[in-house]
């Protein structure tokens, strides 16, 4: 009963593929959760909304300015310590605009799509007050709201990324991200908003071998995907998870063992 994530471009409804029917969140949205989450537990964090002295929402030139005069830092130092001062600068990176400098976040957050396609209602009610002096009704509210989605995402951190930008990024950076995800949307609940995380999964590789995108788990609903309404008509399904795993390891095995053939032949006479 809530709206996951509104498009202002369209009467702020829930984003949603016209095709298939299912809701989609925006990276930006996921990310604001995590941001939030880490300014209410003392982190710093750059992208972030915040008004001058007039109360005029900040431009990314007047914070970087404003972050630059506060610290006495040099220009040229500017990306270092953005990266040494501010969480998300280090994981998901950063678009200065002056002094022009880029940051690739090694820590990308993909577009989440819920599994079931969502129906989207259009609600409306009356407030509590008028729309102006001498009004005889109070003002009319309306919103869009839907009342059950299930969704899937992934995030995907890549140290290699970290490595080519000299981005030191701890297991405590991890961690964080990590706690940030769950609690942030648990914490951030409102009429608009109003999400629960149920699974968390994650797959750690060696060697940086990166497989893509890890959509191995299976979602089965106990009734028609359109009637669904609690997370107790759903199931969630690991098998392929399990098999995927088992089968990354025994390819591991198996391409150590070509590579150590391969090396001992080159060392044969002949």
């Amino acid at each position: 009963m809530a709206n996951p994530n509104g498009d202002m471009l369209n009467d702020n409804k829930p984003r949603h593929d016209e095709v298939t029917g299912q809701l989609e969140v925006s990276d930006v949205r996921i990310k604001r959760f995590i941001r939030d989450e880490w300014q209410a537990t003392g982190h710093n964090v750059l992208v972030r909304t915040k008004k001058d002295d007039a109360g005029k929402v900040m431009s990314c030139t007047s914070l970087i300015k404003e972050i630059v005069t506060d610290s006495g830092v040099k220009e040229n130092d500017l990306p270092a310590y953005l990266l040494s001062e501010y969480i998300d600068v280090r994981l998901f990176g950063a678009v200065i605009t002056k002094p022009k400098y880029d940051i690739t976040g090694p820590l990308q957050v993909m577009w989440s799509k819920s599994v079931n396609p969502a129906e989207i209602k259009f609600m409306q009610g009356n407030s509590a007050y008028s729309s102006g002096e001498g009004k005889s009704q109070s003002t009319i509210w309306s919103k869009y709201i839907s009342p059950y989605a299930l969704f899937k995402t992934y995030a995907v951190y890549n140290d290699n990324t970290a490595k080519r930008q000299g981005i030191e990024v701890s297991e405590e950076d991890l961690n964080e991200f990590t706690k940030a995800l769950i609690n942030g949307l648990i914490n951030y609940r409102s009429t608009s908003k109003n999400q629960m995380p149920r699974l968390l999964i994650e797959v750690v590789y060696k060697e940086h071998r990166i497989d893509g995108e890890l959509n191995y788990v299976d979602v089965n609903f106990d009734t028609d995907k359109e009637e669904v309404r609690d997370i107790s008509q759903v199931t969630l399904d690991l098998e392929k998870l399990a098999k995927y795993y088992e089968n990354k390891k025994r390819f591991n095995r198996y391409h150590t063992y070509l590579l150590a053939r391969q090396c001992k032949s080159r060392k044969s006479p002949g």
